[in-house]
């Protein structure tokens, strides 16, 4: 089974921090957009490939006509053995949910909605750049329940430059009064060449300091993991059987088609990425950058992603069965140093990051590439 992701590059505005592929001014043409994805996706068709996720994400998927989306996922269907049980996902930005919508999402077999909430307190919401308030979050998680939707997921964005530990404590709260099955967190990172960057350089904001981020993502930790919800993976949080499959196809190194602009692909071996120039993904969304993993790099990216999954960890025996050789022999130094250090937990079947590490994971990830 793969996994099925669809970029959809159409924003009102682009937000502050985002360096994500999309086009504000482009949304007119959500159609002819659409046309192109259902030619991309007739590249597949005789593969006879099933998948058991599909996740359309972006951008602002939801910003689109229900039309739109009908044809892209119309292709879709012709193109791909989509299971009966499969969890079809789409992200939605608050002010864009309607009930009609909601309607719609449902009738089109879309069982799962990821909100982006980002933040529970206006004055953030409006430095981030985003167009919709703590009301839209509250207003459009309701219709969507209304609607049917019993797997919910919310974002929520912490070391906000504006932000303090009351303002988050705020958000986390308001956010577990929502009750969703699913939480994902994402500590803000300022990326070069976004409105963020722009204002860090002439001073105009501040980035949290190393213990500040670390503290926030700490506090986000403690009070979900009291809540209930289970850290699954580093940033993610969710209800028993409420895990994001479709996310976890990543981590756990499956084979996935993405489909649109900027989207990447990792089949039979090969990463694709398509080309996020949006004239020229109409013109030939057969565009692409083509790379084939060596038996290293797909090593590598074994233990970096299998690592993040909190519970899990990197298997030893399916890293055996996989490459017919044991962690310990490949890589031997990195183990060794954050055993020593405590860092990492050998559990007899797979090895699994301590959580002391979780604030520091970066420098254990990066010593398995």
């Amino acid at each position: 089974m793969i996994g099925l992701y669809v970029h959809i590059p159409f924003c009102a505005q682009k937000c502050n921090y985002c360096d994500f592929c999309s086009y504000p001014p482009l949304t007119q043409r959500q159609s002819e957009y659409c046309d192109a994805l259902a030619c991309e996706a007739m590249l597949y068709k005789d593969h006879g490939l099933h998948a058991d996720t599909v996740y359309f994400g972006g951008g602002t998927p939801s910003l689109l006509n229900s039309s739109s989306i009908a044809k892209a996922m119309a292709a879709i269907h012709e193109c791909f053995k989509v299971s009966a049980d499969a969890e079809i996902t789409i992200e939605a930005n608050p002010c864009t949910v309607t009930a009609q919508k909601a309607a719609d999402y449902r009738a089109l077999g879309f069982n799962r909605v990821s909100l982006g909430a980002q933040s529970f307190i206006d004055s953030e919401l409006s430095a981030l750049g985003r167009l919709h308030s703590t009301a839209d979050t509250q207003r459009s998680f309701d219709i969507l329940r209304n609607a049917g939707f019993s797997n919910i997921s919310l974002d929520l964005m912490y070391a906000i430059p504006t932000q303090d530990f009351s303002s988050l404590s705020t958000s986390v709260t308001k956010v577990l009064n929502l009750e969703p099955e699913h939480i994902s967190c994402y500590g803000l990172k300022i990326e070069h060449g976004t409105p963020f960057a722009k204002m860090l350089e002439r001073g105009a904001i501040s980035e949290k300091t190393d213990d500040e981020y670390a503290d926030m993502y700490e506090q986000i930790c403690s009070s979900l993991t009291l809540a209930g919800y289970d850290q699954y993976e580093l940033s993610n949080f969710s209800r028993p059987g409420f895990e994001s499959k479709h996310n976890l196809k990543y981590w756990q190194g499956r084979q996935y088609i993405g489909l649109g602009a900027s989207a990447a692909s990792f089949y039979d071996g090969c990463r694709y990425t398509r080309t996020s120039d949006f004239d020229a993904y109409i013109a030939s969304f057969a565009n692409d950058e083509r790379y084939e993993l060596s038996i290293d790099e797909l090593m590598s990216e074994f233990m970096f992603l299998h690592l993040r999954l909190t519970g899990l960890g990197a298997s030893k025996a399916d890293f055996r069965a996989r490459f017919g050789k044991d962690i310990e022999d490949v890589f031997s130094k990195p183990l060794a140093k954050h055993l020593a250090a405590g860092t990492l937990v050998d559990k007899g079947d797979r090895y699994v990051l301590s959580k002391r590490a979780y604030y520091v994971s970066n420098s254990v990830l990066c010593d398995f590439v």
